[in-house]
């Protein structure tokens, strides 16, 4: 073969490596294009459903504040969101068009509970606004409202896994071309020492914008999480202020009843006695029908006293905690019939109004959850000064608190004891011991419960300095 055919056929040779660096470079770039506009797409489509579900979010928050709070400016947002919530459907829509029928059919589910969702909303504040706080407060201690939200969780969550699975596809499907172009790249590289230089400075090039492009999402991450942690301060401070304005409201509440129905009901019956002395009828069935009625006044005098304490035990305004939860514990044991041990300190301990009505509660809930689901006999509730700690214990010996429910966001009240305890810079525990039952325990910090001035206080600093 002589030079010029060998020539030729190098030239040949280089210009068919050539070629084939383009086409090889054409396609991957076409399928870069492609991959890169799927992520786009997936990124929208979980934008949408993110925004779709936050404004559920949003629309019961405001909904649940203004029923909690009677303020009409709380419901303020629900009415945006639910005036939003067809243009943020038509964008979900939007973002899925083309979806396979298994995601439709998905997003179609998740437009009927948003819809549901919003409807059974305005139907709480509807019987607000017509039958008051105590008939909405009913409806929305049912599990509807979240059985409902755990379905568009649900929902939103499937939604979100088969994006994924078929962002992930594409990714593979990327990776596996890009690694046949760099395995074609190679072998036109070793005809080619321009080529290969060629190809190392891409190299580079791409090298440094993925170093940009990690020092970058390290930035994201780290102003998501300030975001994160900014957003969760608000939160806590937004359920310590709907916990406190609920307390004002029980305690006006209980005022408001004590005065006023109390004093009608006394009223009715000085006037029916009254009348039953001047009447002197000696008609047995006369002196039934009175009896009968001063019956049913003191069985009204009785439930005003109950429902009184149930909102703010006069107990822990008039004699103190101790006492309030003495009668507490009693009162909530004898009507279940279940034993019940109890250990306090022997001073009475003085502590702020926000401390004294956080431990009340805080046993009230553990009393409630004891009686409605430990299955216990015997229960028993101890307050111990431990310092720098207020230690509250409520153990039974019942059959304990499974570790689902444990971890369940639906566990309201557990959540309630726990950002009680959290308010005051506590610390709640929940125990299961090996003999059975459930320890709930309270580590509160005395230097934030004890009222200033009191002995315990004073003693209490002193023991710090000493």
């Amino acid at each position: 073969m002589s030079s010029v055919v060998r020539q030729m056929v190098v030239v040949a040779l280089l210009l068919a490596t050539v070629v084939g660096l383009f086409v090889a470079g054409q396609i991957g770039q076409r399928r870069l294009e492609d991959a890169s506009a799927r992520f786009e797409l997936s990124a929208r489509r979980q934008q949408a459903l993110s925004a779709l579900t936050q404004l559920v979010r949003e629309g019961e928050s405001s909904q649940r504040g203004y029923i909690l709070v009677g303020n009409a400016t709380y419901l303020e947002p629900f009415q945006q969101a639910s005036s939003r919530l067809g243009l943020t459907l038509q964008r979900l829509d939007a973002a899925f068009a083309g979806s396979g029928p298994l995601a439709r059919g998905n997003l179609e589910e998740l437009e009927r509970l948003c819809r549901t969702k919003f409807e059974e909303m305005r139907r709480t504040t509807d019987l607000f606004s017509t039958r008051g706080r105590a008939a909405a407060l009913e409806v929305i201690r049912t599990d509807q409202g979240a059985t409902t939200m755990a379905e568009i969780d649900g929902v939103a969550d499937r939604i979100l896994d088969l994006e994924s699975a078929e962002a992930l596809d594409a990714s593979h499907r990327w990776q596996a071309s890009r690694w046949t172009s760099i395995a074609t790249t190679s072998v036109a590289l070793a005809a080619s020492a321009g080529l290969a230089l060629l190809l190392t400075r891409l190299m580079l090039r791409q090298w440094r914008f993925k170093e940009l492009e990690t020092e970058q999402l390290t930035v994201r991450q780290e102003e998501l999480a300030q975001l994160v942690e900014q957003r969760t301060e608000e939160l806590s401070e937004l359920s310590t202020h709907l916990q406190t304005v609920a307390e004002q409201e029980k305690a006006a509440l209980s005022r408001e009843l004590h005065d006023e129905l109390g004093g009608l009901l006394v009223a009715a019956r000085m006037d029916l006695s009254w009348l039953q002395e001047r009447l002197g009828s000696n008609d047995p069935e006369v002196r039934e029908y009175f009896a009968r009625v001063q019956q049913a006044l003191q069985s009204g005098v009785d439930i005003k006293r109950r429902v009184i304490e149930s909102l703010r035990p006069t107990l822990l305004d008039n004699l103190g905690l101790v006492p309030a939860l003495n009668w507490q514990v009693s009162e909530a044991c004898e009507r279940a019939g279940l034993r019940h041990i109890e250990r306090y300190p022997q001073q009475e301990l003085k502590l702020t109004a926000q401390a004294s009505i956080a431990v009340f509660r805080i046993v009230q809930e553990a009393l409630a959850n004891v009686l409605k689901h430990a299955r216990a006999g015997t229960v028993e509730v101890s307050l111990e000064v431990a310092p720098p700690w207020l230690l509250v214990r409520v153990q039974d010996d019942g059959v304990g608190i499974p570790p689902k429910r444990l971890r369940a966001l639906q566990a309201h009240g557990l959540a309630a004891m726990r950002h009680r305890a959290r308010a005051l810079g506590g610390l709640l525990d929940i125990q299961t011991p090996r003999a059975g039952g459930t320890r709930i325990e309270v580590r509160l910090p005395l230097e934030r419960v004890l009222l200033e001035g009191s002995t315990a206080h004073l003693e209490f600093v002193r023991e710090r300095r000493a």
